[in-house]
């Protein structure tokens, strides 16, 4: 006779016993899967912030020092003095720039900010005021492309990209939350977080940035500029490479405490749940198994029919919450993640090997329940002896 035995036999046969074992494992992948989602829509917008925007629009913040200019000297202290070293700080640096690779243009700025809330913690994106030839610059340097409202016409007007929008909620006309002097009157789309207006040529050196326009193969700014002879040891940069750091130092390191311990806490949990179900799974077949090895069948038959059970369960499980994830996914991102102007990621490499190890591991685990039950079968002649 065959020494194969059917895994559907009992799988028809006890479908409620099998849907507990199967619905216990998809929950572990769907809210494994669904939680580090949400989290990255942190870390993606951050991202988009930090590095993609840093990679078309940079920015320097002078410091006093390296102006030569400094607030305790009284001569200095004056509007028009600091105005001078700016500028001529500001010269200095464009003129270094003329002939560097990547670099489009440069030009002195006033800065505003628009703080992008994310579902963890909140950061800032530069708003650069400038005059109306060089905004017309900036926005086609990045693309922008008018949705609604109007461009500024004059000092105090600025232009948002819509992801800035939807975040904090604006709408034309509002002020920006950090300078109730400035008004937003067009809605901009970029693919950016990103913004720009129109200065107040009378208070041109309000807040100072250098605004460097790249062309998405500059790294390192300030290294770019010391090639040139220029060195700036005291200013700060906004560009790639500091834009890389902080994402890592102050996002992705932060996150991914808590994502080990939202990790963790769900293996903890699916684990239990996992060990009680199999339990209950196992419970009563001893006989099942011993009436198969009085009829013919061999111990290493019988294991491996147990052993296609379990894979069916792992497989549908598995396959089950992939289309779940995916419909939630979808209802996530359209009622919550764009509706909040966020960023995030669909397919998580990482994520996924980690939920398959786990699956790995646990049918690793049952196999020893099951090899212990194996090696007592006995068949009814054997049972009646003991008897």
């Amino acid at each position: 006779m065959s020494q194969k035995i059917s895994a559907f036999y009992y799988i028809r046969n006890n479908k409620r016993r099998v849907s507990v074992l199967v619905t216990s494992l998809a929950m572990f992948s769907i809210i494994t899967y669904i939680s580090m989602f949400l989290l990255s829509a942190t870390s993606e917008t951050y991202e988009d912030i930090l590095t993609e925007t840093s990679k078309y629009i940079q920015y320097i913040q002078l410091a006093g020092d390296d102006l030569e200019y400094s607030y305790s000297d009284e001569q200095a202290a004056t509007e028009d003095i600091y105005h001078e070293a700016v500028n001529r700080k500001y010269g200095e640096i464009k003129n270094s720039l003329v002939n560097s690779k990547g670099i489009k243009d440069a030009f002195v700025v006033q800065t505003e900010y628009s703080y992008i809330t994310s579902l963890i913690g909140n950061y800032y994106v530069e708003v650069p005021m400038l005059n109306k030839t060089n905004m017309e610059k900036v926005l086609k340097h990045m693309g922008a492309v008018l949705a609604s409202g109007r461009l500024p016409d004059k000092a105090g007007e600025v232009v948002l990209d819509s992801m800035l929008i939807k975040n904090y909620g604006y709408k034309l006309g509002d002020s920006l939350s950090q300078n109730k002097d400035v008004k937003i009157v067009g809605i901009i789309n970029c693919g950016y977080y990103f913004g720009c207006g129109l200065a107040d040529q009378n208070n041109t050196f309000y807040n100072p940035m250098i605004c460097v326009l790249a062309d998405g193969t500059v790294r390192d700014l300030k290294s770019t500029i010391e090639k040139n002879g220029v060195f700036l040891d005291n200013s700060s940069f906004v560009d790639l490479k500091n834009g890389e750091r902080n994402l890592q130092d102050d996002v992705i390191s932060s996150i991914s405490s808590s994502t080990n311990i939202i990790f963790t806490g769900i293996i903890v949990v699916v684990a239990t749940l996992v060990v009680i179900v199999s339990i209950s799974y196992m419970r009563d077949r001893r006989s099942e198994w011993c009436l198969y090895a009085s009829i013919g069948y061999s111990r290493k038959a019988i294991y491996f029919s147990i052993i296609r059970e379990l894979l069916f369960t792992f497989i549908t499980a598995f396959l089950i919450a992939v289309i779940v994830v995916i419909v939630l996914m979808k209802i996530l991102d359209i009622l919550l993640i764009t509706e909040l102007g966020l960023q995030c990621e669909y397919f998580l490499f990482n994520t996924l090997i980690q939920i398959l190890c786990v699956y790995i591991a646990l049918f690793g685990v049952l196999q020893i329940p099951v090899r212990l039950e194996i090696f007592k079968i006995k068949t009814i002649d054997a049972a009646d002896d003991d008897i």
